[in-house]
């Protein structure tokens, strides 16, 4: 049974749990960073004062662990602008609970063009990477609400949710 919450401190010891000691003041330092950027959201108050440990839901640590692997990347703050809020919006969706359960094949899809112009997209069982292919024309949609990547992404990074949520122990 998972934990309701989970102090700063006890969250980094679930996404490092080997890490030294400095490496883990390395991961808190983040955490506290991604918490003001509002790509972490602790239970509670975001400032809670002296003496007083802000909380994290296990959502929120599923999420640290999703951001530490970006960041592993280089992707800064001001790169994943936007991230907590989609974040928050996935952990909502079956998929979310389908890669904590390992159900079904969960990856998470980040993509660039040389422009700046950036997406987000989640896939089931086969990632969106085809996109990629200089082949790859937009299917025609009609009267859907789906928007699919520009044809013009040059980069892109794929997370497996299952594997990243299986190293955790909540």
């Amino acid at each position: 049974m998972e934990r309701f919450a989970y102090s700063v401190r006890e969250l980094v010891d679930k996404l490092a749990p080997e890490d030294d000691e400095e490496e883990k003041l390395k991961l808190l330092r983040q955490v506290r960073h991604w918490t003001n950027a509002d790509l972490l959201t602790p239970l509670g108050e975001k400032n809670t004062g002296t003496g007083v440990s802000r909380k994290y839901g296990p959502d929120e640590v599923r999420k640290a662990a999703i951001l530490r692997d970006l960041a592993r990347f280089g992707l800064t703050v001001n790169k994943l602008e936007g991230m907590g809020e989609y974040l928050d919006d996935l952990a909502k969706d079956p998929s979310w609970r389908d890669a904590i359960t390992n159900k079904e094949a969960v990856y998470l899809e980040l993509f660039w063009s040389p422009d700046g112009a950036h997406a987000w997209s989640v896939a089931r069982d086969e990632h969106l990477l085809a996109i990629m292919r200089p082949s790859w024309k937009p299917p025609r949609l009609k009267n859907s609400k789906i928007k699919l990547p520009d044809p013009n992404f040059t980069s892109a990074i794929v997370l497996s949710l299952n594997r990243i949520f299986s190293r955790l122990t909540l």
